[in-house]
């Protein structure tokens, strides 16, 4: 019973589900925009019920968010999990027991609710019944979709079958990434001047309709209340969306 109460906590984490709060985030988010919209673009309050249809853009961008915060967490995790089992095989403990010593360490450390704690107490049961480590870390890195994750699984398989110098595979998995984490770090220093800037001229645009339409709302009067005008702010508001795509895309630098 216990074994299967265990198997329904893992889970895939190719996909990201988001929770309730999630959830209500991205209402909130997509209601706030769809308020700025009608009132900057149409003064017109039923565009607000534009929100229905901008929920879905809205959850997938906060999914995808809080989906690459996870998998930085999982392999910092699986890292820090490696580190504590080099530890344990220099003191002299047997591989089995190394990932036991390991994970009591990373629980004193982080907690039984992180994700590795989780899925370290299944790998550390299963391993009690004699199921094979490297099938347990093949399944671990199926799930987890992350390559780092699946090239040590595969190395570490590899070398169970045919032995080889653990320590040197924990270590060259840690040293990787480490360095990944390094490169990452580097970009962001070097892009945050650039990402800074693009969040600036993101909102100049919004800036100068807010001001133009206090100040002088009667330089903008032509464009609301018509068809015309609601076409061509429909025009605009499509073009300024497309450009802030583009500069997240230009920016969102994957290592």
């Amino acid at each position: 019973m216990q074994e299967l109460e265990w198997r329904e906590d893992l889970q895939n984490y190719k996909e990201y589900r988001l929770n309730w709060t999630e959830k209500l985030l991205s209402l909130a988010i997509a209601v706030s925009f769809a308020g700025v919209i009608a009132w900057l673009f149409y003064r017109n309050r039923y565009v607000v019920i534009g929100a229905v249809f901008l929920y879905l853009p809205v959850k997938k961008a906060v999914g995808s968010y809080f989906f690459r915060k996870r998998n930085n967490e999982m392999l910092t995790q699986f890292k820090e999990m490696l580190q504590m089992a080099a530890t344990a095989l220099k003191a002299g403990y047997a591989m089995e027991n190394a990932f036991v010593c390991a994970r009591e360490e990373f629980v004193r450390l982080y907690g039984e609710k992180t994700i590795m704690a989780k899925e370290f107490a299944y790998i550390n049961h299963q391993a009690e019944w004699n199921i094979a480590l490297e099938s347990l870390l093949e399944d671990l890195a199926e799930r987890s979709g992350i390559e780092e994750i699946r090239n040590f699984s595969q190395v570490f398989g590899f070398a169970k079958r045919s032995g080889g110098d653990y320590m040197k595979i924990f270590q060259n998995t840690v040293d990787k990434i480490s360095q990944k984490a390094e490169v990452k770090r580097e970009i962001e220093v070097v892009i945050a001047a650039k990402r800074m800037e693009m969040n600036i001229m993101n909102l100049v645009p919004v800036g100068i309709l807010f001001y133009v339409g206090i100040t002088s709302p009667e330089f903008l009067e032509p464009l609301y209340g018509n068809w015309f005008g609601a076409g061509v702010m429909t025009i605009s508001l499509v073009v300024y969306g497309c450009a802030m795509r583009i500069g997240e895309k230009i920016v969102d630098i994957q290592v």
